[in-house]
């Protein structure tokens, strides 16, 4: 077997520390989104703040992952491979974000069982990231969370297509729109989450 690389057998940089932050970020965020439309009076107004607040902490994290990974001597990975995978969870931040706003702002009295599946995966797809930015000195463990993160990635997939495929029936125009912009920034979260599986995918096979 060929050595391997000297960036796969250092220390950690401090930027990892703010790639966890992005996919707890993500969480949260999931969490948030799920309960905005229970919430009443003064908890309506503390959902907006938390999604603002997400929303800033989250591009926060970012700058500050990319400020530690332009100042770390050695890293785990290349820069660029770690700059894909962050961009990407801030990405997926974002977009749940959008659609909280999206469910928060027009008033929506409950969320169809496929946006609360789709959200519960995406919740854990946040803790798999999470565990992968410990791992990336441990291919091994890192496939298996690379294998976990593409059955997530299936499923909100079919949970998307069903959702999308039931809005023709018995819904108002009105009601048809809100719902199809949420699942649109879903689905955008989705794609982005994605797309960082691939760039996972990428770097296994490179590096092994």
């Amino acid at each position: 077997m060929a050595q391997r690389r000297t960036w796969l057998t250092t220390r950690d940089t401090p930027a990892l520390i703010h790639m966890a932050d992005l996919a707890g970020a993500l969480g949260r965020s999931v969490h948030v989104v799920a309960q905005s439309p229970v919430s009443e009076g003064s908890s309506r107004d503390a959902v907006d703040r938390d999604l603002a607040d997400l929303d800033a902490s989250a591009s926060a994290s970012l700058m500050a992952f990319l400020t530690a990974l332009r100042s770390a001597y050695v890293t785990p990975l290349p820069r660029e491979d770690l700059y894909l995978l962050a961009s990407g969870i801030h990405h997926a931040v974002q977009r749940v974000v959008t659609a909280g706003f999206l469910v928060h702002h027009g008033r929506m009295d409950d969320l169809p069982a496929e946006a609360l599946d789709m959200l519960e995966t995406i919740g854990r797809q946040s803790e798999l990231l999470t565990d992968a930015t410990e791992q990336l000195r441990d291919l091994d463990a890192l496939e298996e969370t690379w294998i976990q993160l593409t059955r997530a990635s299936r499923r909100t997939d079919r949970v998307l297509v069903q959702w999308l495929a039931s809005f023709g029936e018995d819904l108002l125009q009105r009601e048809f729109n809100r719902r199809r912009e949420v699942a649109w920034a879903l689905q955008s979260a989705i794609e982005a989450l994605r797309d960082v599986n691939t760039h996972l995918g990428a770097v296994l096979v490179r590096e092994s």
